[in-house]
Order: C-alpha cells, then sequence, then structure tokens
C-alpha cells in the first residue's frame, strides 16, 4: 500500500473493497480495525462537495436568468461571446486544475450546463424551427464525450435527467401529442405537466426501461472496474427514484381514475412493472448491497399505493377516515421499524 506500511488509509480500503466486492459489513469492520472512521474532516469536505454542487447550479441558473433579463440590451455577438466565454473558462479551469480535482470537476460541470444555455440561445436567435425535444437530445450528445471523460457522477446525472426529458418532449410532441385538459396542466408549471404526462403507461414503460438500463449498467460498471469515482450512492439512487415515480405515477392513475371510465391510455403493465421493481430492489438493496435510502423510496411507493388502493375502496364515513388515519400510521411505523432493524442487523454483523 502507498503511504504507511501499517496503517491503510481510508482511500486505499474503499479501492480494495471495491476490487474484492467486500460486503457493507465487512466494509464497516474493516474501518473499524483500521481505525480510520470518517471523521469530523470528511463530514466537512462531504459538505464542502455539496456545497460545491449547489453553487455551479446557481451560477449557471444565474447566467440564464442574466440573459433573459437582459435580452433587449444585449447585442447578439455579446451574447454569443460571453456564453461561449464562459464554456472556455470552464474547460481551462478544469483542464488547469485536473479533471479529478473538485475545482475541476465542478468547473466541467458548469460548462456542461452552459452548453444548454448556448443551445436554448441558438434556437432563440435563429428560430431553427427545431422541436425543443431536440433541444435536450442535442445537449446530451455534446456532453456524452464530456461525461466520459470527466469521470464524474454529477456529469451522467445530467446526463440522465436530459435523455429523460427528450424522451418524454418526443413523446409529447412527435409520437402520441396530449390534448385536451392535459394541455391546460401546462398552465400550473412544467412539473404538474410532466407529472400527469407520466401517467401514460406506455411512455412510463419506456422512462422506466431507461432508468432501469442505466442502474443496471451503472451497478455492472462500479463492481467490475472498481473505478472510484463510481463507488458514491448519487447516481443509482437517483435512478431507483426517477425509475419507481414513472411506475408508481400511472399505478395511482389505475386506481383511482381507471375504474371511473376515463379515457386514458392506461394498462397493467405499469403495475406489473411497479411490483416488479420494488421486489427486485428491495432483495438486492438488502441482501446484496445495502442501501437504506433506496429501501425508503420502495417502502415509500408501497405506502402510497396502498393507501391509495385504501381510499379507492373505502366508504366515505368518519369511521373510515379513522381506519384510513390508523392504516396509514400502521404502515409508516412498520416501515420504521424495518428499516431500523435492517440498520441494526448490519451493524451486528459489523
Amino acid at each position: 500500500m502507498s503511504g504507511s506500511d501499517s496503517t491503510a488509509s481510508y482511500a486505499e480500503l474503499q479501492r480494495l473493497a471495491a476490487e474484492l466486492s467486500v460486503s457493507a459489513a465487512a466494509w464497516r469492520r474493516a474501518v473499524a480495525i483500521a481505525g480510520i472512521a470518517p471523521g469530523r474532516a470528511d463530514w466537512r469536505r462531504s459538505i464542502d462537495v455539496f456545497l460545491l454542487a449547489v453553487g455551479v447550479l446557481l451560477i449557471v441558473v444565474g447566467i440564464a436568468a442574466f440573459f433573459a433579463w437582459n435580452w433587449a440590451d444585449l447585442g447578439r455577438p455579446a451574447k454569443f461571446a460571453l456564453i461561449q466565454g464562459g464554456i472556455v473558462v470552464a474547460v481551462l479551469l478544469a483542464w488547469w486544475r485536473g479533471l479529478d480535482s473538485m475545482p475541476g470537476r465542478a468547473a466541467l460541470l458548469a460548462g456542461a450546463g452552459l452548453v444548454g444555455v448556448l443551445l436554448a440561445y441558438f434556437g432563440q436567435t435563429y428560430q431553427t424551427g427545431a422541436d425543443p425535444y431536440g433541444l435536450f437530445f442535442g445537449w446530451a450528445l455534446l456532453i456524452l464525450p464530456w461525461a466520459l471523460i470527466g469521470r464524474q457522477a454529477g456529469l451522467w446525472i445530467m446526463l440522465l435527467l436530459l435523455a429523460n426529458l427528450a424522451l418524454i418532449l418526443y413523446w409529447t410532441q412527435v409520437l402520441d401529442p396530449p390534448g385536451g385538459p392535459w394541455q391546460l396542466s401546462m398552465l400550473l408549471g412544467p412539473l404538474v405537466w410532466i407529472g400527469l404526462t407520466v401517467m401514460n403507461s406506455e411512455l412510463s414503460s419506456w422512462l422506466f426501461a431507461v432508468n432501469a438500463l442505466a442502474l443496471l449498467a451503472w451497478e455492472l460498471l462500479a463492481q467490475a472496474t472498481g473505478a472510484r469515482w463510481m463507488q458514491g450512492r448519487w447516481f443509482p439512487r437517483l435512478a431507483v427514484a426517477v425509475a419507481l415515480a414513472t411506475v408508481v405515477a400511472p399505478t395511482l392513475a389505475i386506481i383511482f381514475v381507471a375504474s371511473f371510465g376515463e379515457s386514458l391510455n392506461l394498462s397493467m403493465l405499469s403495475p406489473a412493472l411497479y411490483a416488479a421493481a420494488t421486489a427486485g430492489c428491495l432483495t438486492y438493496y438488502r441482501r446484496r448491497h445495502l442501501d437504506l435510502f433506496i429501501l425508503t423510496c420502495c417502502l415509500t411507493g408501497a405506502i402510497l399505493v396502498l393507501t391509495s388502493l385504501a381510499i379507492r375502496f373505502m366508504l366515505e364515513s368518519v369511521g373510515s377516515m379513522l381506519l384510513l388515519s390508523l392504516l396509514l400510521i400502521g404502515q409508516v411505523a412498520a416501515a420504521s421499524w424495518w428499516l431500523r432493524d435492517v440498520a441494526r442487523s448490519e451493524e451486528r454483523q459489523g
């Protein structure tokens, strides 16, 4: 081992654990034996990384807001020069500080965000007539080499989100444009519109497939290569959360809407995918690779579905409302007890 021969470093233990595919319990035992459990400095570094990521996001959003506010006062050359100059500065900063350093990763992530700002401005300036899904698809293609070279989860998370948005927009603009109340939902904001659009079982199945495949590829590559930058849990947790959300939404729609005869594109494929995904995640992330966040997402989805079924078939009376409240409290209590028991059992095994 590098450094001292008698004491392993935290980073070296991480590398060995990834190469040997050790369990979570064995990893905690190794850290305890080495006496290098994460301390105040490690927590401070994690907080620094989080705040840096938030800062990068706010900078990119601030630049976009600056152009939106000063759109009429800035000339065309100035707009292009400022955006492209920002991309060049971000790339040069990443090259100067190194792609593996925290400032270098932040700069590369900011540059990838500015690429989207540049594409949006280009479309507004020259009125290319391209559909919005082309913006997100082109954005993802342009930053794909950056993600391959940059070796950071942040860029891959951006790619995954862009792929989801491009698929949703392509579906709603080309393959199956919604009408009626679905178009009115855009007045309530993009998040409400996306949530209602994903209730389409066919679209939600494709979105589920995209996120599930991304999760599977990440977990297999992280285990096979042992790459240190892939050992973080941000990407798999986001992929699981999005995948479950895409099949929970149409499942809830089937419970509340389909039985009333509404003409929606709903099918039993969504509940089947939801049940299979929940069972698979509960098994894998409980026995093979413990992740309490993902287990919590699975239990939250189950509580939503079971509670919705109870609401759908219960009678509208005071007693039924009391029964529903007790059912919800019981589900939350049981889920909390099970998660705590899982965490304690892993600590005992360690």
